[in-house]
């Protein structure tokens, strides 16, 4: 698929597009996981960033000879915030900030008359902290948020919705992601996926994107 003539629409997942908050998430999920008696690593956590935990965490538990399920590790996580031994948003922690380059995309989206859009799985609870943090809410026309949609990446619901609420053609929509389960949901959307690897820890597999982005700075659709 060629790039779209027109643009009417970029829709933007957020943890790792916009916020570089999953190497935090990755530090979080080693704690929760050793409160379950399995010895995670980092490795070992950054592969649950942008995927569906109800595949991964059995996967990580099962390296390590130790069933459990996602519910599971959900309640642990529970517990963690609870005593206090992790923060309950990645957002709120002092590392967390946007990737660079990403307010200057959207203030030119947003002035070239471009709709945006944010489409994340992660909980509205949670994102609102994010937006309001970094100044980013102002920014999008749209926000569709994990608990808003019945499924999820790589699912196309998320990005479906956002199109539909903003009355725009899948022909004329880009969608960015980090994520193999984020490419596929574009792509399933009918979109054409930018596949952003501008996080310094965390680079997953975006080849099956139409195009790769490397940095912001290189984000040329405007």
């Amino acid at each position: 698929m060629s790039r779209p003539e027109r643009i009417d629409c970029v829709l933007f997942d957020c943890d790792g597009v916009l916020i570089d908050s999953e190497p935090i998430a990755a530090r979080r999920n080693v704690v929760v996981f050793g409160r379950m008696g399995i010895p995670a690593t980092f490795e070992d956590c950054l592969t649950m960033c942008g995927q569906d935990g109800k595949t991964t965490i059995p996967t990580i538990g099962a390296k390590y000879g130790i069933d459990v399920t996602a519910e599971q590790f959900f309640a642990a996580k529970r517990e963690c915030i609870d005593a206090g031994a992790i923060e309950a948003v990645s957002y709120r922690m002092p590392e967390a900030d946007t990737l660079p380059g990403v307010h200057g995309v959207l203030r030119r989206l947003r002035a070239a008359g471009v709709l945006t859009g944010l489409v994340s799985t992660t909980v509205s609870s949670h994102i609102l902290v994010g937006l309001d943090r970094f100044e980013l809410a102002s920014m999008f026309d749209c926000i569709v948020t994990g608990d808003m949609v019945e499924r999820h990446k790589p699912d196309p619901m998320p990005y479906q919705t956002a199109m539909d609420y903003l009355h725009v053609d899948p022909a004329h929509t880009v969608v960015v992601e980090d994520s193999p389960a984020g490419v596929r949901s574009g792509l399933a959307a009918g979109c054409y996926v930018l596949g952003f690897r501008g996080s310094a820890t965390v680079r997953q597999d975006v080849s099956a994107a139409n195009e790769v982005l490397d940095n912001y700075f290189d984000f040329d659709l405007v």
